[in-house]
């Protein structure tokens, strides 16, 4: 006997095996689809090294590509920039999340006439639109049947200084310049 027959016995009993025989009948059965994905991945290794065997399109291709790189203008702040984006982009990314729902949300809620009734009564409620609707109605057609055309006088102005609503507005307004200048 020689030692290529031992070996091919060796081999022979391994595959005797259960365990060999259970491999053995998996790769069979896997074969045209192991098949398929060497033969997917050798069209796309010849595709490249054609691609690459290509001088002129791939200088074509490279040259394309810096003319719209070069015609974007972008400098070193703009890639410092896009570095930043990139590092926040996980944050971003669920505030953006939310941003759609709240649109899906905003778009299907005005999309409902029984909706949008709904929230105009529930603001009407808390903020009385129809009311304001109504002051700003009666003022226009008031200023417009108004026909004096007279000077507004410093004592004029001085007795609409004295209005409760105007202090009111100008104790509001006072305290919001405050505010915005702490801030």
């Amino acid at each position: 006997m020689t030692k290529t027959d031992t070996d091919f016995d060796v081999v022979l009993q391994e595959l005797e095996k259960s365990e060999q025989m259970e491999s053995l009948f998996y790769l069979v059965k896997k074969l045209p689809e192991f098949t398929a994905a060497i033969q997917s991945m050798e069209d796309k290794l010849s595709f490249v090294t054609n691609t690459l065997n290509d001088k002129h399109a791939l200088n074509s291709l490279v040259n394309d590509a810096e003319e719209k790189v070069e015609s974007l203008h972008l400098n070193k702040d703009h890639l410092e920039a896009m570095v930043t984006l990139i590092q926040f982009l996980p944050k971003l990314v669920p505030l953006i999340n939310k941003l759609e729902e709240l649109t899906l949300f905003v778009t299907n809620t005005l999309g409902d006439s029984k909706s949008v009734d709904y929230l105009i009564r529930g603001i009407d409620d808390v903020i009385p639109i129809q009311k304001g609707i109504e002051i700003m109605k009666e003022t226009n057609n008031r200023y417009r049947e108004n026909k004096d055309t007279g000077q507004i006088s410093i004592l004029r102005m001085y007795r609409l200084l004295k209005d409760p609503t105007i202090q009111k507005g100008f104790k509001y307004f006072e305290t919001l310049l405050e505010v915005i200048n702490k801030k």
